[in-house]
């Protein structure tokens, strides 16, 4: 597979060194290898990435929001919805956009929220999927974790990339 221009695999900025970006997407993406592997050592790389970077009692409630954030998502999801490993330095465009959620979650910004929310879930499950982006968003918040501000130009950008033909990993 062709490696992702870094002008395509960032286009809002992101940073993979940047803690709350790098602890979202790292632990996301054992949750989802998890779910399409059914192998639950994925899961426990995920516990000991979230033990390694903050204390026990912020990691166990924020353990609990990526497992409700990972399954409502898949299973609200218009199309199976797109991840790279976890050691991948580059988002694809499915993760665009939950960072896109996640940071709307966190500013409260609604509109980015949903439009974000919209080009990657059914309408018949936002209400869920938004629900739990909010969970996760707060316990990030509470754990110390803020995602830096996606900008609207940005979330355009995402919008318009190119969607997955198939899972990304």
């Amino acid at each position: 597979m062709p490696l992702p221009s870094p002008a395509a695999a960032r286009p809002v900025g992101y940073h993979v060194d940047a803690p709350a970006e790098n602890l979202l997407f790292s632990v996301y993406r054992c949750w989802m290898a998890g779910f399409a592997t059914s192998d639950a050592a994925c899961w426990d790389i995920a516990w000991e990435a979230l033990a390694r970077e903050m204390p026990e009692e912020n990691a166990k409630p924020l353990f609990g929001e990526f497992h409700h954030f990972t399954r409502t998502l898949r299973a609200h999801a218009a199309n199976e919805i797109g991840w790279r490993p976890a050691a991948c330095r580059a988002l694809c465009r499915d993760e665009c956009l939950i960072l896109a959620m996640v940071d709307a979650a966190q500013r409260e910004d609604r509109v980015q929220l949903l439009s974000a929310a919209s080009h990657l879930l059914k309408s018949d499950g936002l209400g869920k999927a938004l629900e739990a982006t909010v969970a996760l968003a707060k316990a990030m918040a509470r754990a110390g974790l803020f995602i830096a501000p996606v900008s609207a130009g940005a979330l355009d950008v995402m919008t318009r990339m190119k969607p997955p033909s198939a899972t990304t990993h």
